[in-house]
């Protein structure tokens, strides 16, 4: 409540919008749960078909969820700093990759397994919209190249 009436609740519900979204949609999945144990919708459905709707649901939470995802991280991809959306053993290990060093000889320099430079790798693949080490070389050069010009 402190920091309601400190910044304000229009400024609170900015700050805070997906974690109040994902509260409403559970919110509204319980409720949504008990009217159909009120209903006794499922005793005239197969197991099956009620499972059905749970999934589509679930599924269609998830495409809310994600497309607003999506509308938050646009601007920040639009103004060129994915190299923002990385951690900084991300950075790392990308700027290595760039250098053209094995997944190996990062995990050497880096003191850490092989397995978490592939998943570390992985993750900067998704994060930069990549699919392979070529792709990725050629897109750190230019984020690079955006940083020095900005």
């Amino acid at each position: 409540m402190q920091l309601i009436k400190t910044y304000g609740l229009k400024e609170f519900i900015k700050n805070h919008s997906v974690i109040i979204w994902i509260g409403l949609l559970t919110g509204t999945t319980i409720i949504l749960f008990q009217a159909i144990s009120l209903l006794v919708i499922y005793r005239y459905l197969k197991l099956d078909y009620y499972l059905c709707l749970v999934a589509v649901f679930f599924l269609t939470s998830g495409i809310l969820l994600n497309s607003r995802y999506r509308k938050q991280v646009a601007p920040v991809l639009a103004q060129g700093s994915l190299l923002d959306l990385l951690s900084n053993k991300e950075t790392i290990v990308l700027q290595m990759v760039a250098e053209g060093k094995t997944n190996k000889e990062i995990a050497i320099a880096l003191f850490i397994e092989l397995s978490t430079v592939k998943t570390h790798v992985n993750h900067i693949y998704s994060k930069i919209s990549v699919s392979n080490r070529k792709e990725a070389r050629k897109k750190y050069s230019e984020l690079t190249e955006k940083r020095l010009v900005l």
